[in-house]
């Protein structure tokens, strides 16, 4: 089989998505291959990647900053599209040309068969590993492709149900929120959905222009990624429905697995260029992640990592009631931020709000003690705003950072005086 006829079954597949049908997709890629984007410095930190090779049938282990280069030990794989990581860092294939998901276990031990049922051409993965108290399985979430439908079934292959969902068809990339809300690439459908982890109703997320969208993931300031593979370009949607931005990646062709380090810095499998890219969370340019003999890069996955844990510390705040003008001032908000184990961490930002977190006062940077200080006024003079200040105090939330945790502390707010 010619280069080209690869290349023509998974783009038709596109977002891995037919093997047959190839009137799916618009734009398909020739086989020319782009220029890597020009040179940079390494990202200061290194991640353990996971790259599926569809066209090779093999999965690649690699650091990003090409130290070292593996192949993981797997058996039997054909077309293996999607990849995900447990917490005790197994490893699970969606073996899409099997209809099948395998898991690779992380000690050594060998490869099993998930034991989903009636699964056909599974693409995208997810596992919840949010729960850090559940000492149980792990869910495991599989986009299965050909069916319209999303599976979740628990590691152990015990009570697999079907996630309710409407309308989608030939679903691709998986994710998860720090909320446990399952994200949903409906590539034929030119969209992306949520499913409440709390049951509620199936939403659509407000974008603009999606073609084809195949890999999603989250970063640990809760902003989604999108390969709009039908764009030949990568998304960002900030967390409470901000404004949608591309991701300043250039030369891309039919992205398809999106991955995120503990670090924020982004990893594109480029697939239409057999190469996957790495956007650095600092903004610096885009590199091409050294990997030997690449070919037709779908699936990635990073090696799961424990942020450490935070911890605030909120001080006594007063608040002003005023007349004239109307409006109420909020004095000496302030909190100290430090780890589990009392170190300072300075240049955090940290947000205040009232306790429910509903009205914004101030943000606020740490200073070398871990220290975050600001005043607001509000203009209003409501005695409703004024009393539920007094009687419930304010919230600080620090919304965490590669490799820190989130936090957050109320702290009390006392009246200081009236004029």
């Amino acid at each position: 089989m010619s280069r080209f006829s690869v290349r023509h079954r998974l783009t038709a597949l596109a977002g891995i998505l037919t093997l047959c049908a190839a009137g799916l997709v618009s734009g398909l890629a020739s086989t020319a291959m782009a220029t890597a984007a020009p040179s940079a410095p390494s990202a200061p930190r290194v991640a353990q990647l996971y790259v599926s090779e569809y066209a090779d049938n093999t999965v690649l282990k690699v650091a990003t900053d090409g130290s070292g280069q593996t192949t993981v030990p797997t058996s039997g794989l054909t077309r293996p599209t999607g990849l995900a990581l447990d917490a005790a860092g197994n490893l699970f294939v969606s073996d899409t040309g099997n209809n099948r998901v395998v898991t690779v276990a992380a000690d050594g031990s060998g490869q099993d068969t998930v034991p989903a049922t009636d699964l056909s051409r599974p693409i995208g993965l997810a596992v919840d590993t949010y729960d850090e108290d559940d000492e149980g399985d792990d869910d495991l979430f599989i986009a299965d492709s050909f069916n319209d439908r999303v599976v979740e079934i628990a590691t152990d292959g015990t009570d697999q149900t079907t996630v309710p969902t409407t309308g989608l068809t030939h679903p691709d990339g998986l994710a998860l929120d720090a909320r446990g809300n399952l994200y949903i690439a409906d590539f034929v459908n030119d969209r992306v959905v949520v499913v409440p982890a709390d049951g509620g109703p199936q939403r659509t997320l407000p974008t603009t222009g999606l073609s084809e969208p195949t890999g999603l993931a989250f970063d640990r300031a809760g902003n989604l990624y999108v390969a709009d593979s039908g764009n030949d370009r990568v998304v960002k949607l900030p967390p409470g429905g901000g404004p949608q931005r591309t991701v300043p990646a250039v030369g891309l062709n039919t992205p398809q697995g999106l991955a995120v380090d503990t670090y924020g810095n982004l990893f594109i499998a480029d697939f239409g260029n057999d190469r996957v890219v790495e956007v650095p969370a600092d903004g610096g340019e885009q590199t091409t992640v050294p990997i030997a003999g690449l070919s037709s890069p779908v699936g990635l996955a990073v090696t799961p990592s424990r942020p450490a844990a935070t911890h605030l510390k909120a001080s006594v705040a007063t608040v002003e009631r005023h007349t004239s003008p109307a409006s109420l001032r909020v004095k000496g908000l302030a909190v100290t931020l430090t780890t589990t184990d009392g170190t300072p961490l300075p240049g955090q930002t940290i947000g205040f709000t009232d306790n429910t977190g509903a009205h914004k006062l101030c943000d606020a940077v740490t200073n070398s003690r871990g220290r975050a200080r600001c005043d607001a006024t509000l203009r209003t003079g409501s005695r409703t705003r004024y009393d539920d200040l007094r009687h419930h105090g304010f919230r600080a939330t620090y919304a965490g950072t590669a490799p820190y945790r989130p936090s957050s502390a109320a702290g009390p707010v006392h009246a200081a005086r009236r004029t």
